[in-house]
C-alpha cells in the first residue's frame, strides 16, 4: 500500500513539473513574438531616424544656399545704394554748375 502512495506521489510530482516545464515553454513562446515585434519597431525606428536624418541634410543644404543668396542680396542692395547715391550726387553737382554757370552769364 506504501509502493502505490509513493508511486502516486511520484507521479504526482511529475505531473507537476511538466506542467511547470510547459508553463516555461508557454511563456518563451510568447517572449518570441514579443521580441520578433520588438525587433521590427527598432528596425522601422532606424529607418526612420535615417530618413529624418537624410531630410535634416537635405534643410541645411537648402538653408546653406538662402544665406548664399541673402548675403548676395544684401551686396547687390549696397551696390545699387551706391549707385543711386552716386547718381544724384552726379545730377546735383550737374545742376549746381549748371545754376552756378548760368548765373556768371
Amino acid at each position: 500500500m506504501d509502493e502505490v502512495k509513493d508511486l502516486q506521489k511520484g507521479i504526482t510530482e511529475i505531473l507537476v513539473a511538466i506542467g511547470k516545464i510547459e508553463t516555461e515553454i508557454k511563456q518563451l513562446s510568447s517572449m518570441s513574438g514579443k521580441l520578433e515585434q520588438t525587433e521590427k519597431l527598432a528596425i522601422e525606428a532606424w529607418q526612420s531616424t535615417k530618413a529624418a536624418h537624410k531630410r535634416l541634410d537635405e534643410l541645411g543644404e537648402q538653408l546653406d544656399e538662402l544665406e548664399r543668396k541673402w548675403d548676395e542680396d544684401k551686396r547687390q542692395n549696397k551696390d545699387d545704394k551706391k549707385w543711386v547715391v552716386g547718381t544724384l550726387f552726379g545730377a546735383a553737382a550737374l545742376i549746381w554748375n549748371l545754376i552756378n554757370g548760368g548765373m556768371e552769364k
